[in-house]
């Protein structure tokens, strides 16, 4: 990065990998950078913003991340496609960024709702059978009331089996 006379650079194609140096901004004569096509990584140094003479770009199909740097000369840069395949990049000309901290905060407090809930519908159901059997075991007349209300449906059930047998052997008669 201490090339300051370099006036084109291109780099396209080379398999490079992890991120654009930091220090890029020290080319000052820079006329033409094209990183596309490798595998680079991370976000894109402020210090590219600093390149005045920069009139051609091409970051495409990397995997670049974060907010584009803002800087009078990459305002210019108006074609998103300079930017295209790298789908961690936000910020103009492309869409902008939603902010991972707010998302994340969303996405917890959706967590803990759903937690809560889950907390209420147990423990409703914990109180309502101990209410249930509790009040049964506790109370001798209601304990009375249950179980004579539990054999008269076994009755009626036993009763309305016995009728469909009947019928049914009355059928084939």
């Amino acid at each position: 990065m201490s090339l300051v006379g370099l006036r084109y650079l291109n780099l396209s194609r080379n398999h490079l990998s992890h991120g654009i140096p930091r220090d890029v901004g020290n080319l000052a004569s820079l006329e033409s950078l094209d990183l596309s096509e490798n595998q680079l990584s991370g976000e894109i140094p402020p210090s590219l913003a600093d390149l005045k003479a920069l009139g051609t770009l091409n970051l495409s199909t990397n995997g670049l991340s974060g907010r584009i740097p803002t800087g009078s000369q990459l305002q210019t840069f108006i074609d998103p496609s300079i930017y295209s395949n790298n789908p961690g990049l936000c910020s103009f000309p492309l869409q902008d960024c939603v902010s991972s901290s707010a998302s994340n905060q969303n996405q917890m407090s959706q967590d803990m709702e759903t937690l809560w809930l889950y907390c209420f519908v147990v423990a409703g159901a914990i109180f309502g059978f101990w209410l249930y059997w509790g009040v049964l075991f506790c109370k001798k007349t209601w304990r009375y009331a249950f179980y004579q209300y539990v054999d008269d449906m076994q009755g009626k059930v036993i009763d309305k089996k016995i009728a469909a047998y009947r019928t049914s052997k009355l059928r084939h008669e």
